[in-house]
């Protein structure tokens, strides 16, 4: 469906806070499950049409990914640069476009979305830290990240509101039932010690996860038993 367009004065500035945020690195079947058709992705980083990504695409793409992992190879930045930051949402009312000189849109919030990103962390083995959605020297491609606020400013009052009642509400319990179902928290092992973290990794990825080739760079193993 086509997003309204609209403009900054007429829908005010949207801010989102208190993020709840789910890291999984998991293959193109698991993540399959998830994506329902009962809700579509749009593109919050780049200029274009401002139309819903193809979700066969989209899952194409990814499983292009893990499948370039199972064989050494990591994501090009140029692969991931469309997914840097897109948002799920079951209500197309809670996004709008705004023209660019040239015909071009850019997506923009109005409600609470589910924020997707590509994912990457870094492990400091000065303070023994792992650090999620850390860019930079040293960080290591881990799937993708979904968040969703529990507060939002409404953007025309400016009124502080919980997200209680959104209609996205529902479709972020369904990332969380899937998360629960389709992954487990991740056992890494550093320096012949495991650590469980917070970030999930889908049972799938426990045969191959070995052959990431970032993990393997730093020394950093996944106890897959």
């Amino acid at each position: 469906m086509t997003l309204r367009i609209s403009t900054p004065a007429q829908e005010g500035i949207y801010q989102g806070s208190k993020y709840l945020k789910y890291q999984v690195l998991c293959d193109g079947e698991e993540l399959k499950k998830l994506f329902d058709g009962s809700f579509g992705i749009y593109p919050l980083t780049f200029l274009g049409d401002a139309n819903a990504v193809d979700v066969g695409e989209f899952l194409e793409e990814y499983s292009r990914w893990i499948d370039g992992l199972k064989r050494g190879l990591v994501p090009e930045e140029a692969q991931l640069k469309k997914w840097l930051g897109c948002a799920l949402t079951a209500d197309t009312d809670a996004l709008w476009r705004q023209e660019i000189p040239g015909g071009r849109y850019l997506v923009k919030m109005a409600k609470p979305v589910i924020q997707m990103q590509a994912h990457f962390f870094t492990y400091s083995r000065v303070d023994g830290v792992f650090r999620p959605m850390s860019m930079g020297l040293g960080s290591i491609f881990w799937g993708l990240q979904f968040s969703y606020p529990q507060l939002f400013q409404d953007p025309k009052t400016m009124e502080l509101l919980e997200v209680d009642g959104f209609v996205n509400c529902d479709l972020f319990q369904k990332i969380k039932l899937w998360v629960r179902n389709e992954t487990r928290a991740t056992p890494f092992v550093v320096d012949g010690k495991r650590v469980n973290v917070p970030m999930r990794i889908g049972k799938n990825c426990l045969s191959w996860v070995a052959n990431h080739p970032q993990l393997q760079l730093q020394q950093i193993g996944v106890y897959a038993s």
